[in-house]
């Protein structure tokens, strides 16, 4: 019986946290970009936001931002970032590009150089290297701090670390296509079923 009970139990947490996940495509509430080189300008209506430098430190900032609070409690299995990239200048792909999350909040129609969000924390990424299609970015940990409710949801950044002449556009909101948000999770109430069952295999 004991052997019964534990298979049991190993087949409802693998169908639980694997089989029966939902899959959810979210599009930003905020998406633009910030440029150093016009510092008080905002970029927040524009059909396309840029990373990437176009001079000795003249860099362009992209943030995008998605409401997460519909999915509180839920398990994040994965969650990924696709931007639709259709240009770019100087090299490409382009090196050393980072993503970041932000310290504090900002909005789309007021954001400028000048007063973008500092970086909370920020990891190199692999820059996309095809254009005309999706650039994928993981960022299955910071949604999961997200939504466990352990950091804010101030958005990301995505930037370059160096000077040279180098970069590319990518699609807004506002644009052809929109970026998208592609969560994995388990919802609360399918948790609280399932491990409800297992609770009553030991009553």
């Amino acid at each position: 019986m004991l052997k019964k009970t534990v298979l049991t139990v190993f087949i409802l947490v693998v169908f639980a946290s694997v089989a029966i996940a939902d899959q959810d495509t979210l599009y930003p509430t905020d998406d633009a970009d910030v440029w150093q080189g016009s510092p008080d300008l905002n970029r927040g209506t524009e059909q396309s936001f840029q990373v990437g430098c176009i001079s000795s430190a003249f860099w362009r900032n992209a943030l995008i931002k998605f409401d997460l609070s519909a999915y509180s409690g839920a398990t994040i299995n994965n969650a990924t970032i696709r931007v639709m990239v259709f240009a770019s200048w100087g090299n490409f792909p382009t090196d050393d590009i980072l993503i970041a999350t932000n310290d504090t909040d900002w909005d789309e129609l007021t954001v400028t150089w000048n007063n973008k969000p500092a970086f909370a924390e920020w990891n190199p990424i692999t820059a996309p290297s095809i254009l005309f299609d999706w650039w994928e970015i993981d960022v299955t940990g910071w949604v999961q701090d997200i939504v466990y409710g352990t950091d804010p949801n101030y958005g990301f950044q995505i930037l370059k670390g160096t000077t040279d002449y180098a970069g590319f556009s990518m699609r807004t909101k506002e644009g052809t296509v929109d970026p998208e948000l592609v969560l994995e999770y388990v919802p609360v109430s399918l948790e609280s079923t399932t491990f409800g069952r297992i609770k009553s295999l030991f009553n």
